[in-house]
């Protein structure tokens, strides 16, 4: 921005004609219009609002009076026709002098603007750009003839005088990007939160349609989260700035305002600022009471907003009930999952005491003679999966629509039913393979003296629910290139263009649909309020330009996955043989049931989150007889509601509008008051090893697998950064090095913002994120482990990966430039400050 002097004083010959901003304020409204008069304020306050000169609304009076004398003040007057007296004329070659040199942004500022009953948005005009008297003096025509066009008169009454009108002239802003800011939410009211876009360049662009903006949201003093676009105009730290300088406005003026800022020299600057009109009643919000039981209790990573009453009732339900056989063979009791102050919390339950650990690991050791976790790993291949194979395919192809109310809920709990034995043998069969494939473990180490580094790469590329979306995407990617119709409306897809690919390319089509019936229906986050991939295929097929347009091959990724995997086995089995000391019939035998279950903890995830999919198409159906018979004004509603409260709203939906109004205003509370990472202190726990290592050795050998996995399970986040660190430290769970940019992505809303080659940065995967696998570069996450779903994917995949950096998703910035090197855990910033 230019440092330009504007003298307060005026020369006699343009006496009422020119005010330098710094000397207006509030009340020169009149004079110099209310935009003028309250950047004006503004600059005195010590705002960062650039200087100017305003050409006052004595110029316009002059001008109306000409117009009047010649009878022309009722019609629409053409800016090169409007008479500027020479008074006007040499004003304005004199704030030409003012800023020589320089670009200027040239803006009508109205005495009737930004009225509480009244804004005039777009209605004056603006002329940017602007250098040499003879363009400003163009400018300030356009600016004063707007004052006289068609649609200002349509706008106003026709009985209303003319309003006046200033002119402000100002150095244009180098602007690295701008937008605008509101101080509260002007959809819905409320105060809590400040909505900030922004664009990359000029401010122009998002006003004229030409860029969509990123759009973000800040609430208190919590990290800003973006909530759309693709611009990648500023990071999380300066949209904070934007969003405190919007507040700081609206606290000085005493009611909520937007603000039109830039960004230039390293902070935001105030371009603009109005009262926000006709602004909603405030959110309503009901305080959610709750109770902290007794216990540690950890805020649940996998769900970033507030849990919705119909997830407690179904999911959340059927994870308490069920998670006591994750622990069949391990030293736990089960998992508590509660919703406090309306978030997802949960407790790892401790068995009682000594006695109870003492019992437990009696029963392990009992059930692994008995080989009893080998037993439900063949029960999952043999019977479990293929039944929930073929019921999941059923339910895909019903038609629910045509159900009655009565079927309907027959539907619903039988889906419900599906959907707690789903989870139930997640949890059962889970935990029996990891026993299973520990085996593998505590062979690797007491024959080769391996560690889990190097016991991993056996297990990876295994067939499984873990890389088979990304592969079939791939597949589909195939399909796409040998199609140039498809390639085409794949290079810019949107809302129409699966419709265009049925009329054009039909058998593409189909296979698209197939992907999104196999692969689509489960749900993206933690919550059955959550949409499906199958309710979202433009995502997908967003997902599918880049891969084309990135050229990645993720089946190419794979088979060196897998040639890797067979390369690990064989240098085993050459140790082995050095050796000679008879361990290979060992290996194998460990190494081929660790194969049949190692994929387990991912499949059987797979199809639960496949049922639960299906028990939300079901209550989307309930919802919306409810919407038609006026029960509710939305399908999405019903997941405010308890499964019971929504079964009964069919057959009785008496006080349903207020219970949902109740129910939507506690998560109202609840998003803007996430609670703390933890609650409770920690709990006394009972030594699992003194009580092992009292056993008799042959006991204590069986239970080793269980001792083998827990040393390499460890989850959490091992590195912390500071802002503007160029080193973060994490751990390595894929190794490789990669260099790309960054892309921060904080849940599956998001998965759009990819593009091909990124640097993925995000809290933590679940298994559904699988399909981003394919086009990724590399991963960076802030919690995890080398067993963690995150660490899981990137080795199937070859992606390098480096997991529990702690905070990489706030420190690190869309656009930066990193290196990641999977192998010693690092990520190095190259380029500290985003691409444009």
């Amino acid at each position: 921005m230019a440092a330009v002097s504007t003298p307060r004083d005026e020369t006699p010959a343009h006496a009422g004609l020119l005010r330098s901003l710094d000397t207006t304020g509030a009340d020169d409204a009149p004079l110099v219009g209310r935009k003028a008069a309250r950047l004006g304020a503004l600059l005195r306050e010590g705002f960062p609002v650039p200087p100017g000169v305003v050409l006052t609304v004595a110029a316009f009076e002059e001008v109306l009076g000409e117009l009047r004398r010649t009878g022309r003040a009722g019609a629409e007057v053409p800016a090169a026709g409007l008479p500027l007296s020479a008074r006007v004329l040499r004003a304005v070659e004199e704030i030409a002098a003012r800023f020589p040199d320089t670009a200027l942004a040239v803006r009508s500022s109205g005495v009737a603007e930004d009225a509480p009953d009244r804004s005039y948005a777009g209605q004056y005009a603006t002329v940017l750009g602007v250098r040499g008297a003879e363009a400003l003096t163009a400018a300030v025509r356009t600016c004063l003839a707007s004052a006289f066009s068609r649609h200002l008169r349509a706008y106003q009454d026709p009985d209303e005088p003319w309003p006046g009108l200033a002119v402000l002239v100002q150095p244009m802003v180098a602007a690295e990007a701008a937008g605008v800011a509101f101080s509260v939410n002007p959809v819905d009211g409320s105060r809590d939160e400040t909505l900030v876009n922004a664009v990359r360049g000029l401010g122009e662009r998002l006003v004229s349609g030409q860029a969509a903006p990123d759009e973000w949201s800040v609430r208190g003093t919590a990290e800003p989260r973006r909530t759309a676009g693709a611009e990648d105009a500023l990071g999380a730290a300066e949209i904070g700035r934007v969003a405190e300088l919007t507040r700081r406005v609206a606290d000085e003026a005493g009611c909520p305002q937007d603000i039109e800022w830039a960004w230039a020299g390293g902070g935001p600057v105030l371009l603009q600022a109005r009262p926000v009109t006709a602004l909603p009643p405030q959110a309503r919000e009901v305080p959610v009471l709750f109770e902290v039981p007794p216990g540690r209790w950890l805020r649940g990573g996998y769900t970033l907003k507030p849990l919705t009453p119909m997830n407690v009732s179904t999911l959340i339900r059927a994870v308490n009930a069920g998670s006591e056989g994750l622990f069949r063979y391990a030293f736990a009791e089960s998992i508590d999952v509660r919703s406090l102050g309306g978030w997802s919390y949960l407790r790892i339950v401790p068995l009682a005491d000594a006695a109870a650990v003492r019992r437990r690991a009696e029963r392990v050791v009992a059930a692994v003679r008995a080989d009893e976790p080998h037993g439900l790993v063949e029960r999952w291949h043999t019977e479990w999966q293929p039944e929930l194979a073929r019921r999941t395919a059923a339910a895909a192809g019903a038609g629910l629509g045509a159900l009655s109310d009565g079927a309907l809920l027959d539907e619903l709990g039988e889906r419900i039913a599906r959907a707690d034995r789903a989870q139930h043998l997640h949890f059962l069969v889970g935990g029996a393979s990891s026993l299973v494939w520990g085996e593998l473990g505590v062979v690797c180490r007491d024959l080769l003296g391996w560690g889990a580094e190097e016991v991993l790469p056996l297990l990876t590329g295994l067939p499984g629910k873990a890389s088979e979306p990304a592969l079939a995407l791939a597949g589909l990617a195939a399909l796409a290139r040998e199609r140039p119709v498809v390639r085409e409306v794949l290079e810019s897809p949107d809302e129409g263009c699966v419709e265009r690919l049925e009329a054009a390319e039909p058998e593409f089509a189909a296979a698209f649909h197939r992907y999104l019936r196999d692969y689509g229906q489960r749900c993206l986050g933690a919550d059955v309020a959550e949409p499906s991939l199958r309710e979202q295929p433009l995502t997908v097929l967003r997902l599918l330009a880049g891969q084309l347009a990135s050229g990645s091959d993720p089946q190419e990724a794979m088979r060196r996955t897998v040639g890797e995997r067979e390369a690990a086995a064989e240098r085993a089995r050459r140790e082995l043989a050095a050796a000679g000391d008879g361990g290979a019939g060992r290996f194998e035998r460990a190494l081929a049931r660790a194969e049949r279950a190692f994929p387990l903890r991912d499949d059987t995830g797979f199809y639960a989150h496949v049922c639960w999919g299906q028990v939300r198409y079901a209550l989307q159906e309930l919802a919306a007889r409810l919407v038609r018979r006026g029960l509710m004004d939305r399908v999405e509603e019903v997941f405010l509601l308890s499964v019971d409260e929504a079964r009964g709203a069919l057959a009785d939906g008496g006080g349903l509008r207020a219970l949902v109004a109740r129910r939507a205003a506690e998560q109202n509370w609840a998003a803007a008051r996430m609670g703390p990472l933890t609650y409770g202190a920690p709990e006394a726990s009972v030594s699992r090893d003194e009580v092992l290592d009292a056993l008799p050795g042959a006991d204590r050998a069986l239970l080793e697998p269980v001792r083998w996995i827990d040393s390499v399970s460890h989850l959490g986040a091992r590195g912390s950064a500071s802002a503007g660190d160029r080193l973060l430290h994490g751990t390595g769970v894929s190794a490789g090095r990669y260099t790309g940019t960054v892309r921060v992505v904080l849940d599956e809303g998001e998965f759009g913002r990819l593009r091909p080659g990124d640097v993925l940065v995000c809290p933590e995967t679940t298994p559904q994120w699988s399909v981003l696998f394919g086009s990724i570069g590399a991963l960076v996450t802030d919690t995890g482990g080398l067993l963690s779903h995150p660490s899981i994917l990137a080795r199937e995949h070859g992606v390098p990966a480096v997991v529990a950096t702690g905070n990489a998703t706030e420190v690190l910035r869309d656009g930066q430039v990193v290196e990641i090197d999977g192998r010693a855990g690092t990520v190095r910033v190259l380029d500290p400050e985003p691409a444009a």
